[in-house]
């Protein structure tokens, strides 16, 4: 996924959230959610507007999950976005080694959590509501990165059928929500 992330931006300037969505998300939602988690976890998530556009995009993940559909269609305000090329690029470059360390790491474990049909269900759901929150939180900076933590970790643990990530997830996001409750 990196190196994908790398291709897509050589020679660009800036590339759009329509631009990554048709790259990554062909190969299914797990990969696009890491993505925009990622970039929500990054400082790119907290330059303003971004950190809506890419809650927006969590929740169209969360909504074509629920309705079992491949494939993300994104409405043209958000296909049209752009997120500087550089960033992406320097933000594929920092998270390699991370990337490297996981693939050694990771097991399939608990798979109920990270296929089971009702695990999914509610991280759709999650999906949705978080990041249609973000529309709204998004305006203030720590949120983006806070919610992103446990989309991260959701996604991780599906693209590798590892329910203990999952199970981390859901425990982030107790956490997060807490830390976003203190702060309102």
């Amino acid at each position: 996924m990196i190196e994908r992330l790398q291709r897509l931006t050589e020679g660009q300037e800036a590339i759009t959230l329509g631009e990554l969505t048709r790259e990554i998300g062909s190969q299914g939602h797990a990969p696009l959610l890491m993505i925009a988690a990622i970039f929500m976890i990054l400082p790119v998530g907290m330059i303003p507007g971004i950190g809506g556009a890419l809650g927006t995009l969590v929740a169209l993940i969360g909504f074509y999950t629920l309705l079992g559909r491949n494939g993300i269609w994104l409405p043209g305000f958000l296909a049209k976005r752009e997120i500087p090329a550089d960033r992406v690029r320097k933000a594929a470059e920092r998270l390699r080694p991370a990337a490297d360390w996981l693939r050694r790491h990771m097991h399939r474990r608990w798979e109920s959590l990270a296929r089971g049909n009702v695990s999914i269900s509610a991280i759709a759901v999650i999906l949705i509501v978080t990041g249609g929150s973000l529309l709204i939180l998004g305006a203030i900076p720590v949120t983006v990165p806070l919610v992103g933590l446990p989309i991260a970790a959701f996604s991780l643990g599906i693209l590798a059928r590892d329910g203990v990530i999952v199970a981390v997830g859901y425990a982030l996001l107790l956490i997060a929500g807490g830390a976003v409750w203190l702060m309102l």
